[in-house]
């Protein structure tokens, strides 16, 4: 490949190339993680649209490497709207046939001047790391960029071992007697959507973030339902536990999956309030979707998730849930006026 060869074209879903664009991504997580579906099409599609509709909490752009016609490396970027404005998220895969010639590093010097001319002066991504030598660490630190948060990935293989998880559901219930637990799928009964707002706000503030370039998010319910409705158009269910007292939600657990091509579902966020910590309620809103998950998708095999190891209590739930370490995920920060060659 020579460097006059090489395009950056901008997409859309709709657009022609956009199924080749979602093939980088495809191939690209195969070779990293060959035992791990890859993200499917309709995921991309789905986010893609989310990002150019108007009214959004996000909006963003796309653009494909193209080498001699032939999709090469994908770059997604996003823009949060309502908080964060000064931020970019950066999203870049190239096709393994094609690492180590320059593609990604024109679609991160593309990334970082169309993040600029927006306003935007940080900027960070994620690295899965199913080792320590994967190609994405590898290439942030040849760019310039710090690593500002490193979480550990756990799975666990189902079912889940019942003396285990009937352990974790008793000791939690005697801890939380206080409580109630509410389930829903995919959306938040109307009379708990506000608190569910207020969860998510204070998601950014109390959950260990590390040095990511990212403060504090605005909630509110229409938000809410707008981050419901883009789970069910990527093609995943969400099942959730709550607990409330006093008719109030004040924890919440979401466990995200795949209703076709996958058999591995996704832990999401856990949060509970810091004035009602100590009692166990974590525990026992993941032991619900357990629950849940095994009577409704007796097909998923495997549940991943992810934690900061400095987050004890969480780490401590999901080890006696039988959680098992699987790699890392890092989160990667950048500000305009590095170094970035």
């Amino acid at each position: 490949m020579t460097t006059t060869s090489l395009r950056l074209v901008e997409l859309g879903p709709e657009d022609a190339l956009f199924p080749a664009w979602c093939e980088v991504w495809a191939a690209s997580e195969r070779a990293d993680r060959p035992a791990d579906p890859p993200r499917t099409p309709t995921d991309h599609v789905a986010l893609g649209r989310r990002l150019v509709t108007p009214g959004g909490s996000r909006d963003g752009t796309h653009r494909a490497a193209v080498v001699d016609g032939e999709v090469v490396g994908a770059l997604r970027l996003l823009f949060p709207l309502l908080d964060n404005t000064t931020v970019a998220i950066v999203d870049l895969a190239v096709h393994p046939g094609h690492r180590r010639r320059g593609v990604g590093t024109a679609l991160l010097h593309e990334a970082l001047g169309l993040a600029a001319a927006a306003g935007r002066t940080e900027f960070m991504t994620e690295v899965d790391e199913p080792s320590s030598d994967a190609p994405g660490r590898l290439f942030a630190l040849r760019h310039g960029w710090t690593c500002d948060l490193l979480e550990t990935r756990r799975d666990l293989v189902l079912p889940p071992d019942e003396v285990r998880l009937a352990a974790v559901e008793a000791e939690a219930r005697t801890a939380a007697r206080d409580y109630e637990v509410v389930t829903w799928r995919d959306a938040v009964p109307e009379h708990l959507v506000e608190d569910r707002a207020l969860l998510e706000e204070r998601m950014s503030t109390d959950a260990p973030h590390g040095d990511i370039p990212m403060g504090a998010e605005r909630w509110d319910a229409a938000r809410v339902r707008e981050q419901e409705a883009a789970h069910v158009a990527r093609g995943r269910t969400v099942l959730s536990a709550g607990a409330t007292i006093d008719g109030r939600l004040v924890a919440y657990t979401d466990l995200q999956v795949p209703l076709t091509g996958s058999r591995r579902a996704h832990q999401a966020g856990t949060l509970v309030l810091r004035e009602h910590r100590g009692h166990r309620l974590g525990a026992l809103l993941k032991a619900a979707v357990l629950r849940d998950l095994g009577r409704s998708f007796p097909q998923i095999e495997r549940i991943t998730t992810y934690n900061l190891e400095g987050n004890e209590p969480m780490v401590a739930v999901n080890h006696a849930l039988g959680f098992v370490p699987a790699g890392q995920l890092s989160m990667w920060g950048y500000r305009a006026g590095g170094v970035a060659g």
